[in-house]
């Protein structure tokens, strides 16, 4: 019998997860405490893990134990087995619910203001008996949960960077920015806007840091423009929302909030085209496989997108807020 044999037989999992216990606690006595056990019983386990690899694994002292370096392999390895065994898991309760018409969706705060929704709606008018259980989750957020720990499917923006390793990112469309004013704000009735003219009105963004003001400053420097300094700044679409509609500030929403979102109606579009917009898309873990409820919903998602690849601010201007 080779050693892999020998120690598949001798080595459960149970074991294993002792030892990290060991290793958490620094003491066999706590850690038997923690699980339950006596400390006889699991010095006598971890004597026998110990016998059957055949290294010590931890050092005894009078403060407790430490673990040695032949430990510290075993359990750093441990804790990759435990870990491709949580993402089977998560795997296998992912494909089961899907395969009942249950899809976790996670969005971006923006995505689950406008666009999901109407993504739900369109992926339920063909098959009403699907479930949505739905998370609204910052862009860094959604990238990992996207990697699959608690949602099949991400939809927010790419992040800078790429996807990584582990993720798969499908680009659905760019979502354009646009400058909005309330409907009793000086810019509001006019045919034509010069970019230059909105920096002598009052303005709220969200933070310096994050990527919509980033973006719009960078389409203001491609007009040898300054992105005018914000007078509010506030990361919340419904507060710079409310300060456009009732006084004379000016702000910037995503073209898909404008066009799926509930925003209030005296809010007005300005005639300026921005000749960019931001990746939007679906993060996922590369390599699922897909359940056909996925599939279903991803399909009716595209569908709901195509027309927001070439929505304009003469579009939006046409359309009731």
């Amino acid at each position: 019998m080779d050693t892999l044999e020998l120690v598949l037989r001798r080595v459960t999992l149970r074991e294993l997860r002792l030892l990290q216990a060991v290793a958490r606690s620094g003491s066999i006595l706590k850690a038997a405490s923690e699980i339950g056990l006596t400390q006889p019983a699991l010095s006598k386990s971890i004597a026998g893990i110990e016998a059957t690899f055949g290294v010590r694994l931890f050092d005894r002292n009078n403060r407790g134990v430490s673990v040695t370096p032949q430990g510290e392999i075993l359990l750093r390895r441990a804790a990759g087995v435990f870990e491709e065994l949580r993402q089977a898991v998560d795997e296998l309760q992912s494909l089961a619910d899907a395969a009942r018409g249950e899809l976790r969706l996670g969005g971006t705060p923006a995505v689950c203001a406008g666009l999901l929704p109407h993504a739900i709606g369109a992926a339920r008018s063909d098959r009403p008996g699907f479930r949505f259980h739905v998370a609204e989750l910052e862009s860094g957020t959604l990238a990992s949960e996207g990697a699959g720990r608690s949602v099949d499917l991400g939809i927010g923006r790419e992040r800078r960077g790429g996807s990584g390793c582990d993720l798969a990112f499908e680009r659905l469309f760019d979502d354009r920015l646009f400058i909005v004013a309330g409907a009793h704000h000086p810019l509001a009735g006019r045919r034509t806007v010069r970019l230059e003219e909105t920096a002598l009105h009052p303005w709220a963004l969200p933070s310096a840091d994050g990527s919509v003001t980033a973006h719009l400053e960078a389409q203001f420097r491609l007009q040898g423009l300054s992105l005018p300094d914000p007078t509010v700044t506030t990361m919340s679409m419904l507060v710079r929302s409310e300060l456009v509609a009732t006084h004379s500030f000016l702000t910037v929403l995503y073209g898909s909030i404008l066009r799926f979102g509930k925003l209030p109606a005296a809010l007005r579009v300005l005639p300026i085209e921005l000749p960019s917009g931001i990746p939007v898309g679906v993060v996922r873990a590369r390599g699922r496989t897909l359940a056909p409820s996925a599939e279903v919903f991803m399909q009716a998602l595209r569908d709901v997108v195509r027309p927001m690849q070439s929505l304009t601010a003469r579009q939006l201007r046409g359309q009731r807020l």
